[in-house]
């Protein structure tokens, strides 16, 4: 009789112990291949009217359409030769009902598309920043730290400003956010303090 039969014979405890861990470890590499792939997501954020829906449509393959402000998600599959498909996701960039489609979608972010209008920049500077260190500063997306880049639309136009002019104004004006949410804090810490 082979040792290993002898053992398990003996011992029948010890098969049930080998074969459950087998399990854990077969349920574990299933569970973090499957957290992987749910994380298949670009998504294309931004101000309304910054050109996200005629990105996504150039980025999809399909021909120049006319667009209007989207009230509803778009979406489509981005196949990469020999590594999958991604699928692409334009939110809509309307502010009352921007953010409950990022709560809805963050989580399937592999990364982030933040377009700017690059002629109404001037004008938006601060709600583009804004909506920009939200989005930073989200749990989820700060957990997962998919790539986000910034994609300054309509770079064609006259009256345009520069990809460094807007990285620049966009820098100072989240310092300013960045300081008042801190200030912020701070009042709030002290008058707690004061109360007890």
């Amino acid at each position: 009789m082979d040792v290993k039969t002898n053992l398990f014979l003996t011992n029948p405890s010890l098969m049930y112990i080998i074969i459950a861990l087998v399990v854990v470890i077969i349920t574990t590499i299933i569970f973090f291949q499957r957290r992987k792939n749910l994380r298949r997501g670009v998504l294309i954020v931004g101000l309304s009217d910054a050109g996200k829906t005629l990105l996504f449509s150039q980025l999809v393959g399909l021909k120049k359409v006319d667009t209007y402000t989207s009230i509803k998600e778009n979406k489509a599959s981005y196949d990469i030769p020999k590594k999958g498909s991604l699928n692409l996701i334009d939110l809509p960039g309307h502010d009352r009902i921007r953010v409950g489609f990022l709560d809805h979608f963050k989580g399937l972010a592999r990364a982030v598309l933040f377009v700017v209008d690059s002629v109404k920049f001037p004008q938006e500077v601060r709600d583009v920043a804004e909506f920009l260190y939200n989005l930073l500063c989200d749990p989820v997306i700060s957990q997962h730290c998919p790539p986000i880049m910034i994609v300054c639309n309509k770079q064609d136009a006259p009256m345009a400003k520069s990809p460094k002019v807007i990285q620049s104004q966009l820098e100072k004006e989240m310092n300013v956010l960045r300081t008042t949410q801190i200030s912020a804090l701070e009042s709030t810490e002290g008058q707690a303090n004061k109360n007890t």
